[in-house]
């Protein structure tokens, strides 16, 4: 089976030897045991259970919290000639009796499936029917209360395990506390797993900070300097346009990306990133899980991220290759009191929660009472704007009560425009001879195109049915609402967002079931994380013990770093003075962009360096520009 395993890896993703402990955690679950795998950044993790997925003579199941994560490996996958499909959010019955249907009777290799559908009674039935061998849970970390992206949905794993009693369950992350891999061990009931918890810290990565209030500047200057491929983490959307606007102004191609753009948009954005004709990502933390280009050698993040976890994650993607690479995190005092404010944003009180939960039925039109699973589609932003509510509190206020399984929040993705047609009222109309011609031959379009539409929602696609009917787009919209409005057809158009669900029953506001302690408890975890997150961008000892001490290991000063530099490999005030007369002989320079020279650990040295050559006057600051006298 080891020899197996190899001659897998190189057929189909071309490597001649594994990587960290892929090749131990791969031999174990040959042998049957239970794993969890805690790998850095970059190591590889999805190899562990794809190349034992492929050894193994059944199917492997893949249960994943991101659409966007499962369609990537599912795209990668086919790919390499491999058989593989998902179960998620956003499809109709229908379609998934097509996917379940492969999975039992087909040679599928690989189901993914989101957490949500664990529970649904058609897959409950339906996998007691397959022949798995493996049950992969990715992004593990989700389990945990005291994970940084807890999924209640996660819970449902162990359940699935009691249905498939014997088969071997691998779990893995990027990262986790000594806390969190009790609670993924315990929670996903592992049966004595083998253990591979790697430290998160990587040689090759140097983690820097700056202090400043000129972030655009240093921003500008970091991105131009640096070679190879580059990603900018910015908070908000509207920032990310921004800095795709000042980076361009600087002759540097780079695209933003954010949770609002359509996939289609995605797609072409990651195309041209993996083939270097996009050098820049300036993103949002939507640009993430499944991003594995190996030469990135920046990532540079706008302002800190929220938890040590997702910063973490996010520098990770740097350097993959094995090669030098930098991450560099700019903040200034503003962005430290808006991480505190967070807290309250992140966890509002239960009155809000309240507020928003009875907003939300009314916005639905959801009566009191039990009620069956539906999904709503929900637009956020509209949402707010109708009842003047904060955008950002709102969202955690809906994650919250997602977290207390009050209501269901689907990720926001691309929903696909779906129609069902009323067989006897289709009957009826075509019969009607006052039907125009058009409207006739454009049902029989329909009726030809897509089959089952007189039994559930179909997905359609409107620019392909204007092209069967040589007409517009908007004609064919039009033609559709007009068949809505007479109660001939069932039309949902396609639009960009969540869908909302309530969990069976639809409460009074004020009797929903909100264990308050732990929700104090999760707030005050949060308040925790946000201090190691301070620490970390405040200490003056090497940062990545910072960073392994927060994840419970312990490692020697990684000299490649910020302080580290400023306290082993500062060269000397005369190396520097000579470095700054060399750069200001070329031309005359900023402040910003001389220290944009040097490593950013040795910023006091060649301020230092600069007093003492202006004291001297050697050089001059005119017009905020230094430039040589003499």
């Amino acid at each position: 089976m080891k020899d197996e395993a190899s001659q897998i890896l190189e057929k189909y993703w071309g490597y001649t030897g594994f990587r960290y402990s892929q090749e131990a955690i791969i031999t174990n679950i040959l042998s049957g045991l239970d794993v969890i795998g805690v790998l850095p950044t970059g190591a590889g993790k999805s190899l562990c259970y794809q190349v034992p997925g492929m050894c193994l003579p059944g199917l492997t199941l893949v249960i994943s919290p991101l659409i966007a994560l499962m369609k990537d490996q599912i795209h990668s996958l086919k790919a390499r000639k491999i058989k593989a499909s998902g179960l998620f959010s956003g499809q109709y019955r229908r379609e998934q009796d097509i996917i379940l249907d492969n999975a039992v009777y087909g040679d599928q290799k690989f189901l993914f499936v989101s957490p949500e559908r664990l529970k649904t009674e058609i897959f409950i039935e339906r996998v007691k029917k397959m022949n798995v061998s493996l049950i992969a849970v990715d992004e593990a970390h989700c389990i945990s209360e005291w994970g940084h992206d807890f999924r209640p949905e996660y819970r449902r794993i162990a359940e699935i395990r009691q249905l498939l009693p014997e088969v071997t369950m691998i779990a893995l992350t990027a990262t986790a506390t000594v806390e969190v891999i009790e609670d993924i061990v315990e929670n996903l009931e592992l049966r004595d797993p083998e253990r591979y918890i790697h430290s998160p810290v990587r040689k090759n990565l140097s983690y820097n900070v700056l202090n400043t209030e000129a972030k655009k500047e240093y921003l500008a200057q970091y991105i131009k300097n640096t070679k190879g491929s580059k990603i900018i983490y910015v908070n908000t959307r509207k920032q990310s346009k921004e800095i795709e606007r000042l980076i361009k102004e600087r002759g540097i191609n780079c695209k933003a990306f954010h949770g609002g753009m359509n996939q289609k948009e995605r797609e072409t954005i990651i195309s041209a990133w993996n083939a270097n004709e996009v050098k820049v990502m300036v993103a949002t933390k939507a640009f993430g899980m499944g991003i594995d280009k190996p030469d990135v050698r920046l990532v540079l993040h706008h302002s800190p991220p929220q938890t040590l976890e997702s910063y973490v994650q996010e520098a990770g993607r740097a350097g993959r290759d094995g090669n030098t690479a930098h991450s560099i995190t700019l903040y200034n005092r503003g962005d430290l009191a808006k991480l505190h404010k967070k807290i309250e944003e992140t966890y509002p009180s239960i009155d809000f929660l309240k507020e928003i939960y009875k907003k939300v039925c009314q916005y639905l039109k959801v009566a009191q009472g039990p009620c069956q699973t539906e999904f709503y589609p929900f637009y956020l932003e509209k949402f707010c704007q109708n009842y003047e509510l904060p955008k950002f509190k709102t969202f955690n206020a809906l994650k919250n009560l997602h977290k207390f399984e009050i209501v269901y929040l689907s990720e926001a993705i691309l929903h696909p425009s779906r129609l069902r047609l009323r067989e006897n009222n289709v009957k009826v109309l075509l019969s009607n001879p006052n039907l125009s011609p058009k409207m006739k031959a454009f049902i029989q379009v329909l009726l030809r195109s897509y089959e089952g539409l007189f039994l559930d929602y179909t997905v359609i696609d409107e620019h392909t049915i204007s092209r069967k009917n040589n007409l517009q787009k908007n004609q064919i919209i039009s033609a559709l609402q007009w068949l809505q409005k007479r109660a001939v057809a069932d039309y949902l158009p396609s639009y960009q967002g969540h869908t909302i669900s309530f969990r069976e029953y639809r409460y009074n506001s004020e009797e929903i079931p909100v264990n308050q302690d732990l929700y104090k408890r999760r707030k005050a975890a949060l308040v925790e994380s946000i201090k190691s997150m301070e620490n970390f961008l405040q200490t003056s000892k090497c940062r990545q013990l910072e960073i392994a001490s927060y994840f419970g290991f312990e490692e020697e000063d990684c000299r490649v770093c910020d302080n580290c530099t400023h306290r082993y490999e500062a060269p000397s005030q005369t190396t520097i003075m000579q470095r700054i007369t060399e750069h200001l002989s070329a031309k005359e320079l900023s402040l910003i962009e001389i220290y944009s020279k040097f490593p950013i650990g040795i910023r006091a040295d060649i301020k230092e360096a600069l007093t003492h050559m202006e004291a001297e006057r050697e050089i001059a600051l005119q017009s905020g520009k230094l430039k040589l006298i003499g």
